[in-house]
């Protein structure tokens, strides 16, 4: 609905004018339309009643933002990101795999703090960071060090998810 005239993707005329709309939502104009999102998926037929938050970068961010939030979320991935303030770590009850690149210094520089607040609280956190990987090692699944981060991290995900959502 931030398209022209209040179109979605296909109203836009390329890629920037939907970067530029995205940059007008707010951390709260996001959290929400994930929050509309998990509840239409969740009333589904086939939904089990378990569900998940995965994220990437800012997504990452916004995975942990989610956990914290939704109290009865079963779990959380979250690729190459950094919570909001560590405080939210504490009100988290479902349980996170973090996915880090160690050529990604900004983020992975919040890996430890990270566990040490969630080990305090006592949630569950369970952290992974590869040699030579970098910051988007799943888009840029050919550089360096990322191919083996891409396959560990991938089949690590689907096994986490199968093992808390099913």
């Amino acid at each position: 609905g931030l398209g022209p005239n209040g179109g979605n993707y296909d109203s836009f005329q390329g890629t920037d004018d939907v970067m530029r709309a995205n940059a007008r939502l707010t951390a709260d104009d996001m959290f929400n339309r994930y929050k509309a999102a998990r509840d239409w998926g969740m009333k589904l037929p086939r939904a089990n009643g378990k569900s998940a938050s995965i994220g990437f970068c800012m997504g990452g961010g916004n995975s942990f933002r989610f956990a914290s939030e939704i109290p009865d979320l079963n779990a959380a991935v979250v690729f190459y990101g950094n919570p909001a303030n560590p405080e939210m770590l504490a009100k988290i009850k479902a349980p996170v795999l973090a996915f880090y690149g160690d050529d990604d210094a900004r983020v992975t520089a919040t890996m430890a703090p990270t566990e040490a607040a969630m080990k305090a609280a006592g949630r569950s956190f369970e952290a992974h960071s590869y040699p030579h990987g970098t910051h988007g090692f799943l888009e840029y699944q050919d550089l360096g060090g990322n191919p083996t981060a891409t396959s560990d991290s991938w089949a690590r995900t689907i096994a986490f998810l199968k093992e808390h959502t099913k």
